[in-house]
């Protein structure tokens, strides 16, 4: 919570007493302090009284020396915390009979300096003096702010790391003054930084690889390098640059390990150099593996999966990801190959699968090829698709079974801006999609679907009651542009209700009532909130209400409500999620569990 530096100043000139007392196994005196409360903790623990308090060793001779060298830490620490005016008295209070000497520290520290003036000067290049404005607002002692010695320090430090992560590498500060008046309590701060010039990126070096072809982790590297003596103008050396080539290789599929770091001594050996060497050390994945999983979630019962992977098909760096993934009211065989990234962002991928969902009545087999090209962008991922859906369907009350078929034209958006991907609890995370199908085109009937979902993590303030809680939100909505539902596979059509969606309600039991099942419809819109509070190490407790319905239209959209509470456990797998959820519509109580969340 921030404070203005009137109430800043207000707090910081209350004194505080702390008195320890001597525990009866090893205390060698008394000690008490008066001081502002921000400096009581640094006098107890940076001063020799502080720290022989209890030592073993001590010799009560040694007290006199303690306290005259207790006037000067004092006063550093004093004055280090602005306070130039302040006065330090130190004095020993002789024991009664059988006692303890008793010590007192007292700080008088008057009023705090306060910083009134910043003069940063750049020296360097045209793109250097640009960044004056970056490193400014930066500075961790703007004009107003209390004047700290080990904050003056640090932001020295601060702004060469900056303009040393903008290519500046050479970068050194050449003059700087702290000016302080203790009448006016008035500090006035001046710097000159050297930057240097601006060098780029040099060669790469590679290191680890056995199993891949050097190409995949060179087709990744965001940067043109310049040549090992310079030659060629190469792209501004960046930290950022840096920690993009890192996530892309570790996201790639292909190590385990990735470790992405400037040669900087090879800059400092030579002083002529222009350009940063890059040292890439990798830890290779092996090219094959074989999985097995198991599971359990309240939604699809148990879960078992037998998986093989190959990271380098046919040589050429292909990924192979195929499996049987078996469940209580699914049974699904898939395979997929994708090509490795390009420096772009982009890769190709194609597959095929085969599908049985048996849920609330609607029996339905399913195959599917895909082709499509994708794009990986840091945080964003984008992914164009063509698809051929074959579905044959059967319902409780219907005499025939309903074959369907769909050639789709499809664009994925995903956007994930969190903290973690397993465990998030800042950050959101978007996706969009847009997809369509034209009848006579391999389709039997003409469609276009839109779909979104967002999830919002937002963290409560420590310093509040909801301290280090955490609240959820998510909103879900789809449309189908068509004229009925009919002949359109299931894909493409929208259920909702369950763990992952509205609590309360039975997995995908909110859709349309078709024949004895509940099928898909053409609209949706769903909304849910939840807080989650701590209430023991890595568990938390939580509340949440979820409302909304999978409707053939909206005239028909009746929204319906789940509320209720559960715990959560912070596992290495993501959170495990336990909730006890009421449907209003139904008007019954059910259990749910899953982990993770479903972005």
């Amino acid at each position: 919570m921030a404070r203005s530096p009137a109430a800043a100043f207000a707090v910081a000139s209350l004194f505080a007493v702390l008195v320890w007392a001597a525990p009866a196994r090893a205390a060698n005196y008394e000690l008490s302090i008066d001081a502002p409360e921000e400096l009581v903790e640094p006098l107890s623990e940076r001063t020799l009284l502080g720290r022989w308090r209890e030592e073993p060793g001590f010799d009560r001779e040694q007290l006199p020396l303690f306290v005259e060298r207790a006037k000067e830490e004092a006063a550093a620490i004093v004055r280090a915390a602005g306070y130039f005016s302040g006065r330090v008295a130190v004095s020993v209070d002789e024991p009664p009979a059988g006692g303890l000497p008793r010590v007192r520290i007292e700080v008088d520290a008057g009023a705090r300096t306060t910083v009134n003036r910043v003069d940063p000067e750049i020296d360097g290049p045209a793109s250097a003096r640009q960044m004056r404005e970056t490193l400014v607002a930066r500075w961790p002692l703007p004009e107003g702010a209390f004047f700290r010695s080990d904050e003056w320090e640090q932001g020295k430090r601060l702004l060469l790391d900056i303009l040393q992560q903008h290519g500046f590498v050479r970068a050194r500060i050449v003059a700087s003054r702290a000016e302080v008046d203790p009448r006016l309590t008035a500090a006035s701060l001046s710097l000159r930084i050297d930057t240097g010039e601006r060098l780029a990126f040099g060669p790469t070096t590679i290191k680890g690889l056995a199993r891949y072809d050097r190409s995949i982790v060179e087709a990744l590297v965001p940067w043109e390098a310049a040549g090992d003596a310079g030659a060629g103008a190469g792209d501004p050396y960046s930290f950022e640059q840096l920690l993009a080539l890192q996530g892309r290789l570790r996201a790639s599929g292909y190590f385990d390990g990735v470790s992405v770091l400037p040669d900087f001594a090879a800059v400092e050996a030579d002083p002529a150099r222009t350009t940063v060497p890059v040292m890439v050390e990798v830890t290779e994945r092996k090219t094959q593996r074989a999985m097995f999983g198991v599971g359990y979630s309240t939604d699809e019962g148990p879960r078992g999966l037998l998986g093989y992977e190959h990271r380098n098909l046919l040589g050429r760096g292909w990924q192979l990801d195929s499996g049987l993934l078996w469940q209580a009211v699914r049974r699904r065989v898939f395979a997929s190959v994708r090509t490795p990234q390009q420096a772009s962002g982009h890769y190709y991928q194609a597959g095929a699968r085969i599908e049985r969902l048996d849920v609330q009545g609607e029996l339905t087999d399913k195959q599917t090829l895909f082709v499509g090209q994708g794009k990986h962008a840091e945080d964003t991922e984008i992914f164009v698709s063509l698809q051929y859906q074959l579905e044959q369907r059967a319902l409780p009350l219907s005499a025939t079974d309903d074959g369907r078929r769909a050639l789709t034209l499809g664009y994925a958006w995903n956007r994930r801006r969190l903290d973690s991907t397993v465990d998030p609890r800042s950050g959101y995370s978007i996706s969009a999609q847009v997809s369509g199908a034209a009848r006579g085109l391999g389709s039997d009937r003409s469609f276009a679907r839109l779909y979104a979902r967002m999830m919002r993590f937002w963290p409560m303030p420590r310093q509040s009651v909801l301290g280090d809680g955490l609240l959820i939100g998510m909103v879900e909505a789809g449309y189908v542009l068509a004229t009925s539902r009919q002949d359109i596979p299931s894909e493409n059509l929208f259920r909702t209700g369950g763990a992952q969606s509205i609590r309360g309600y039975d997995y995908l039991s909110l859709g349309v009532p078709e024949a004895g099942a509940i099928v898909g419809g053409r609209v949706l819109a769903v909304g849910s909130l939840e807080y989650q509070h701590p209430i023991a190490p890595k568990w938390y407790g939580a509340a949440f209400i979820d409302m909304g319905d999978a409707a053939d239209r909206w005239v028909d959209y009746r929204a319906v409500r789940g509320y209720g509470a559960g715990v959560r456990w912070r596992s290495p797998v993501g959170p495990v999620s336990l909730d006890l959820a009421y449907g209003q519509a139904v008007h019954r109580w059910r259990l749910h569990l899953s982990v993770g969340y479903a972005f």
